[in-house]
């Protein structure tokens, strides 16, 4: 939970399409968890996990632009899955977090400041089918597989949920009579721990039939990065990022029309001060997005980046302060819409500004 202010000023249009500065109470990642695990003997185990995410500022299921958080909305809304395995592999069934996710790479986000400008720009411009896949079947190593534990492969169907659930006659598990129903995505993480050194390879694809009606994006991504442990709790790290989008049908999707790719790279360095006190930065840039057919969009770039100070009580406990800051080209409109965290929806051009003094409690 943080007290923030929050605003997206300088649009391209003019005052009138900005959205003003606001102080707010916001809760961006809240969630509760029921987990249950048993032991089978000879080192197998099976469970299930639902993490449902909830929101203690308002106690509803919008977020702080007043908009339905589709992580807030019922049990399991952020991650479920049943699962069976041992300590080398286990096999996961549900809806499970992809792509998104850096680990060591990128230290600051929800859960030590809140939010994260950096991660806002890499899932943007063109965007990802999924950060956090319905339908999933995902196989992931476990720790006997030494340096190269957390590693996973996955493969998803569309479903309802899903990015085109909404286009007519759908083009998941709902599919009417006669209709394809072959909707899929798949993907990988690749980790490599060594000593002082971290390794990510992410990447993922999907492929949506085609709709006459409605839309249709077959998608790629790929992100790759490393850092460099120069203690034990401090590090820097840099990533890099690209993926494309081939639209089907030419109707496009939600305000994005047409065939495009994006990519990007930014750092960031988390420093311990002593004395339980931590600092985070981080510097993100996304290049300019570019139509495969018509070259690049002039303009439509952004930089962002995060500073934030946490000070440690426990374990379990700590509070931090933050600022946020996206710098939108006059074309571009990124935002910091993870976990529901921007107040509104920002026009184009606008620069997006929240400085935050928060808490966390793990329990």
């Amino acid at each position: 939970m943080d007290v923030s202010t929050y605003e997206a000023t300088g649009s391209t249009a003019g005052a009138a399409s900005d959205l003003k500065s606001r102080v707010r109470v916001a809760d961006t990642a809240s969630r509760i968890t029921f987990a249950a695990n048993e032991d089978l003997g000879g080192g197998l185990k099976a469970g299930v996990y639902c993490e449902t995410g909830i929101n203690i500022d308002n106690a509803s299921n919008a977020g702080q632009a007043g908009t339905v958080n589709a992580n807030t909305s019922q049990f399991c809304s952020r991650e479920g899955r049943a699962y069976f395995g041992n300590n080398t592999a286990e096999i996961r069934l549900g809806r499970q977090n992809v792509w998104w996710t850096q680990g060591a790479l990128n230290e600051v986000g929800s859960t030590y400041l809140g939010s994260d400008s950096f991660t806002n720009l890499i899932n943007g411009g063109v965007g990802v089918y999924t950060v956090r896949g319905e339908n999933m079947i995902k196989l992931v190593a476990g720790g006997n597989t030494g340096a190269f534990a957390g590693s996973e492969v996955y493969t998803g169907f569309m479903g309802v949920s899903g990015e085109y659930a909404t286009a007519p006659g759908a083009t998941g598990e709902a599919v009417g009579a006669n209709k394809d129903a072959d909707g899929k995505y798949s993907g990988l993480k690749l980790n490599y721990t060594m000593g002082q050194l971290v390794f990510m390879l992410d990447q993922q694809t999907s492929k949506s039939p085609y709709v006459a009606s409605g839309s249709s994006f077959d998608r790629s991504a790929v992100k790759v990065g490393a850092a460099y442990k120069y203690n034990a709790t401090s590090l820097v790290s840099l990533q890099t990022w690209s993926k494309k989008r081939t639209d089907n049908t030419g109707a496009g999707f939600s305000g994005t029309t047409g065939s495009a790719k994006d990519s990007g790279y930014g750092i960031v360095v988390k420093h311990d001060l002593g004395g339980n006190w931590m600092a985070h930065a981080q510097y993100g840039k996304a290049n300019n997005i570019k139509g495969t057919s018509a070259g690049e969009i002039a303009d439509s770039g952004a930089t962002g980046y995060t500073l934030g100070l946490t000070k440690a009580f426990s374990k379990r406990t700590h509070v931090y302060t933050a600022y946020h800051n996206i710098t939108n080209a006059s074309a571009a409109a990124y935002n910091m819409v993870g976990g529901n965290y921007a107040s509104g929806t920002s026009a184009a051009g606008a620069d997006v500004k929240v400085l935050a003094l928060g808490m966390i409690h793990n329990f």
